[in-house]
């Protein structure tokens, strides 16, 4: 099977990979939205947690990770939701891990163990620490796949970054004793500037806001009422609108089409009259880079990239308010 990407090339992959790709749990997450429901707002921001996962494998398996890795960085994500993190948010779940928690329980109930086993692999030395797997995941504000594919994937989508500056910052990069490190303090400084248009131009857009709350509230009231359950949320983004679609609750249902209606919204401060607040998950990055055969973080070594990082860190601590008009 020859698997192809617009950020990373084509590929041809094995066996174990092709039949993952193909079953019902990876298939799931074609539709399951990475922004969660802010594509009712914006159609444009589709990207999806199958796009992330096939491309976190690609750029794994790029980046020379094994077969092993590949697999891991593939099914990291199966147990989003529908709608993604917009759980963590109607769960009050500030870690925004509730996909992590429940992890282990999913795949040991789906036909992952058994596929696996076809092929010699025990899927809980596999799957159940991503941790170990280094070009998979690292904490912030180190590199990693993960947060590699999501950020470059979504700025060449939504924010017209070309792909040729795309490749050639991944031609910058260089594995150093399992680590992602950048060999130019200009491509470090690059990246958070990408990371930026993510974290905060994105995350924060006041469509993207609106719908996480609406849609958040919708299931903390539907969980309330026991319209729904945990396992409703188990499905695609369509079939979950579609089960909304059926609750007989006037304020779901005006919440429901407030989420496919425009906003009207501004941007104001703390000390206004506001309708919504909102505070995201922190997330900064701080690339290490090669020097004199060490590791070092770019904000130690370039005043422009210290500067950046911290500006990013408060504008991430500092979440958003808006005021509807």
């Amino acid at each position: 099977m020859i698997i192809g990407d617009a950020l990373y090339g084509h590929f041809e992959i094995e066996e174990v990979l092709e039949q993952l790709i193909l079953s019902d749990e990876v298939q799931r997450l074609k539709d399951v939205h990475m922004a969660g429901p802010a594509y009712l707002q914006n159609p444009a921001w589709d990207e999806t947690r199958y796009e992330h996962s096939l491309g976190v494998m690609l750029l794994i398996r790029k980046l020379g990770g094994t077969l092993e890795e590949q697999i891991a960085g593939l099914l990291h994500d199966i147990s989003h939701t529908a709608f993604s993190h917009v759980i963590d948010l109607a769960l009050e779940n500030e870690a925004d891990d509730y996909h992590e928690k429940i992890k282990a329980d999913l795949i040991e109930h789906s036909a992952i163990p058994k596929l696996l086993s076809t092929y010699g692999y025990d899927y809980e030395q596999l799957l159940f620490d991503d941790q170990k797997w280094t070009l998979l995941e690292q904490e912030a504000p180190l590199l990693c796949c993960d947060r590699l594919d999501y950020t470059l994937r979504e700025v060449h989508r939504y924010f017209e970054v070309p792909l040729y500056e795309i490749q050639s910052f991944i031609e910058d990069i260089q594995i150093i004793e399992g680590k992602i490190a950048l060999k130019s303090v200009d491509w470090a400084v690059w990246f958070i500037d990408q990371y930026r248009k993510v974290v905060i131009d994105f995350f924060y857009d006041p469509r993207n806001i609106c719908s996480y709350e609406w849609m958040a509230q919708i299931i903390r009231q539907g969980l309330a009422d026991q319209a729904l359950t945990m396992a409703d949320l188990m499905v695609t983004d369509t079939a979950f609108i579609e089960k909304i679609k059926l609750i007989n609750s006037e304020s779901i249902q005006i919440l429901l089409s407030r989420l496919e209606a425009p906003v009207s919204c501004v941007v104001c401060t703390s000390e206004e009259n506001y309708d919504i607040y909102q505070k995201k998950k922190t997330r900064i990055v701080d690339p290490v880079l090669i020097i004199d055969g060490q590791l070092l973080p770019v904000s130690t070594v370039s005043d422009e990239a210290k500067v950046k990082v911290a500006k990013l860190r408060s504008d991430s601590e500092r979440g958003i308010y808006l005021k509807f008009i």
